[in-house]
């Protein structure tokens, strides 16, 4: 676990600013949920129980999210964040309280209008993500949850639908809500091992309730933590015999991630169902394989010592191949050029990931095969030095043969701020966006200059761009005058900003 300031780098982008926040904190809990699985990812959030203005939530969530109980004039929210990265709008609450205050709360969401209501029923005792970031067992105690509750701005789900499938919350609410194009539904999630007792619980009309306690299931106490699932064939709905690999996750001290076999399960071929019991301690990632399948990561889990019990359902698709040529704008075959599929849907509906990803790079000839390719849809990227193919990933349907990807030369700026008459700040950002402004699928790229007053942008698509820069932190008034340039393919261009 992290906690960064947002820095902005030397980078390029393919967003458009005008739909992003100014995200002030980016906490990620383990790997991050947009790029490589079930994490929990936040923009910003705060303890205690001081309201909150409502930024567009379902009537009546408000009610909710800012619980002050009448009863004892108690105060029952702890914690609250927002997530997730990308646009926002996953709003948490974390509370504490007995089962009298619970069913004060439950009456008021109860009230919510949104199509559904769901409570969620867990064993043991809650946690604050927001108190205890990094899970530290001495700080466990001070983090105890009762119950939390999550609700979605409709407007942020609406627009986080329309970027690519890597970048696009997923999992439990948000993937029934995304099958249907609907927002997902409000839920309280309720921890019954400590003050709230599930049969001093009263649950009003209008709230299903979803039962994940153990022996809901046919599990005792004693089997700790509890995993479970199907495997079945995505284009039959047929279950397949499968391995079930539980890896344990390590984020490393210098960044990146490793994998460690852990338990096993084997799927049976009558009726794809398989289970774990006793689960360890820890982080771990779910990974399915099956003969002729390709190999998909199923989901992430984070367990305490707590008793717990989780499913994961899943569909395998059958091996489909990609294939094509890469070449510049003139015909030429270019060798070397990395191609990448990301967005990858199958027949569920569901971003199909894997441990490897998928990528290939280009022969002599610059052709290319992807073989173990899910059957459905992907993006498709291609990278190499000097090059660049502008404009978002070519959407394409999975298996396709003779695809053609073509190129052309990259251009690349060296910007030089000139302080000679000037005093220098502690930081400057440089930022570089296309003429008439940033849009989804163009080229801007943001940094900090070096010690030496210089930053360096490379793999731009040539045209003509915008140049400013001011001080960081720094406001509109003290931004640089601006400049217009035209880069051209293949050529470095040098440039001095003068920052008065």
């Amino acid at each position: 676990m992290r906690i960064m300031a947002m820095l902005h780098a030397a980078r390029p982008t393919l967003l458009n600013r005008a739909h992003r926040r100014d995200l002030v904190v980016l906490a990620v809990f383990g790997l991050m949920h947009l790029l490589s699985g079930e994490a929990q990812a936040l923009i910003t959030g705060g303890e205690g129980n001081k309201p909150l203005d409502d930024p567009g939530w379902p009537k009546g969530a408000a009610e909710v999210f800012n619980a002050k109980s009448r009863i004892a004039n108690a105060k029952s929210r702890i914690a609250w964040w927002e997530g997730p990265p990308f646009g926002g709008g996953e709003w948490h609450a974390e509370y504490r309280g007995d089962a009298a205050t619970f069913n004060e709360v439950l009456r008021a969401f109860a009230k919510i209008e949104s199509p559904k209501r769901r409570l969620v029923v867990h064993d043991g005792v809650g946690r604050s993500f927001w108190l205890n970031m990094n899970n530290e067992e001495s700080k466990r105690a001070a983090a105890e949850a009762d119950w939390t509750f999550v609700v979605w701005q409709p407007d942020r789900w609406k627009h986080l639908q329309q970027l690519p499938a890597d970048l696009r919350p997923r999992g439990g609410a948000s993937r029934d809500a995304a099958a249907k194009d609907e927002v997902p539904t409000p839920r309280m999630d309720v921890y019954v091992g400590g003050r709230v007792q599930w049969t001093d619980v009263t649950v009003p009309d209008g709230i299903e309730v979803e039962d994940r306690r153990l022996e809901a299931h046919g599990f005792k106490i004693a089997d700790g933590r509890v995993l479970e699932g199907t495997v079945t064939d995505l284009e039959s709905g047929k279950p397949i015999a499968a391995t079930v690999r539980l890896e344990k996750v390590e984020s490393l001290p210098k960044g990146g991630y490793e994998h460690h076999p852990g338990m096993t399960a084997q799927a049976a071929a009558s009726d794809g169902r398989w289970v774990l019991k006793s689960v360890p301690t820890g982080w771990h990632r779910i990974v399915v394989d099956a003969d002729g399948y390709v190999l998909r990561i199923v989901g992430y889990e984070i367990f305490d010592d707590q008793p717990r019990w989780s499913e994961h359902h899943t569909g395998l698709s059958k091996a489909a191949a990609v294939s094509g040529v890469v070449t510049d704008d003139a015909g030429h075959a270019l060798a070397g050029a990395v191609v990448r599929l990301g967005d990858l849907v199958a027949g569920d509906g569901e971003r199909y990931e894997t441990p490897a990803g998928f990528s290939v790079e280009t022969d002599a000839a610059g052709r290319f095969r992807a073989a173990a390719v899910p059957k459905g849809r992907a993006s498709v990227w291609v990278n190499k030095p000097g090059y660049v193919r502008p404009g978002l990933g070519l959407p394409i349907e999975t298996p396709t043969a003779d695809l053609k990807l073509e190129m052309q030369k990259a251009a690349a700026i060296v910007v030089t701020v000139d302080f000679v008459d000037a005093d220098r700040p502690a930081g400057y950002i440089v930022q570089l966006v296309p003429e008439g402004g940033e849009a989804v699928g163009k080229w801007s790229g943001s940094g900090n200059i070096d010690a030496a007053g210089k930053i360096t942008f490379t793999s731009i698509p040539p045209g003509k761009y915008v140049l400013t820069g001011r001080p960081n932190p720094g406001s509109d008034a003290e931004e640089a005058p601006s400049k217009t340039l035209e880069l051209r393919g293949g050529e470095t261009a040098e440039v001095s900003l003068d920052p008065r």
